[in-house]
């Protein structure tokens, strides 16, 4: 459960940030040094947080590659149940959600506002989104991997090529799922439907942004930047509006996912009588937290700082 711990952090910390960003200006500074100065640790603990979540984004959708593929080309099921494998393009989706507010929201991460940004932070923001490219790229095999599990063809069934017939499917349901509140087909539509949806709105930002430094780069004078340019004041606050609305009810809904499948797999578990490993901590979990440890110190020292 540290993905899902990890992105209430960072949804909890950005909000707080966005609050403090609309009023820190002008007197409103002047008359707030306490909220200033917690504007600028919180600016701060947001660029140490999103290195550490860079890292372990990519972490993340290497192993999802790793272990999505061996169930996909039939290397190995071990371990990589349905419900695993539906967590597992739950975590792929969470841990890639926090990284798009570098892309579109990099304000957040420079403490006050001011109308320049230094050249040292242009080039970080453009290996941020450098290294969010690379996490994107990465999550297009989990995400292959979801849609062909959500619309490839059944291996249950009674037809030519499935594995199963529904009627020893229907045994060994009724063995497994016994007193376990089984997951409804209405919960499984939201799942796909979320799930899906997140996939593709990271996929058309990281796409658009693609697509705008490249429209900057070989067509700086176009009459499509300048409009993009001229309209940028009015559909700022517009988009931002829509990134704190949408990317967060993307992650709750895989915070959710995660939940209620973990919760489905304990009572198997139980009914099966073998012990639920998921619930352990082990090295993977706490390596996880460890990297994060970072953003407490530069937390602590901004703030000691002053």
């Amino acid at each position: 459960m540290t993905a899902e711990l990890k992105s209430v952090m960072l949804y909890g910390d950005l909000g707080i940030q966005t609050y403090l960003e609309s009023g820190n200006t002008g007197a409103k500074e002047r008359q707030r040094p306490f909220l200033n100065r917690l504007n600028h640790v919180l600016a701060h603990g947001c660029s140490s947080f999103y290195d550490s979540a860079i890292l372990l984004s990519f972490s993340i959708q290497i192993a999802s590659i790793v272990m999505l593929s061996r169930l996909d080309f039939g290397v190995s099921a071990s371990g990589m149940g349905d419900s695993t494998a539906k967590i597992t393009w739950a975590v792929s989706l969470l841990t890639l959600l926090p990284l798009l507010y570098v892309t579109f929201l990099p304000q957040l991460l420079h403490g006050p506002r001011s109308e320049q940004q230094s050249p040292t932070q242009i080039a970080k923001q453009k290996l941020r989104f450098g290294l969010f490219s690379v996490c994107w790229l990465l999550s297009l095999y989990p995400f292959y991997s979801k849609m062909v599990g959500y619309f490839g063809p059944s291996l249950i069934g009674n037809g030519e090529g499935q594995v199963i017939s529904d009627d020893e499917w229907d045994v060994i349901q009724a063995a497994c799922t016994s007193n376990v509140e089984d997951v409804s087909k209405r919960e499984l539509i939201a799942m796909h439907f979320f799930g899906v949806a997140g996939s593709l709105f990271v996929s058309i930002c990281a796409i658009s942004k693609v697509i705008w430094f490249g429209l900057q780069r070989q067509h700086e004078n176009s009459k499509a930047v300048q409009w993009i340019r001229r309209h940028h004041i009015s559909i700022g606050p517009k988009i931002t509006v829509l990134f704190l609305m949408l990317l967060p009810t993307f992650a709750i809904s895989q915070i959710w996912t995660i939940w209620r499948l973990r919760r489905f797999q304990e009572g198997v578990s139980r009914n099966t009588g073998n012990e639920s490993l998921d619930n352990l901590w082990t090295f993977g979990q706490i390596a996880s937290i460890t990297v994060f440890v970072p953003v407490l110190v530069e937390c602590a020292f901004r703030w000691t700082d002053g």
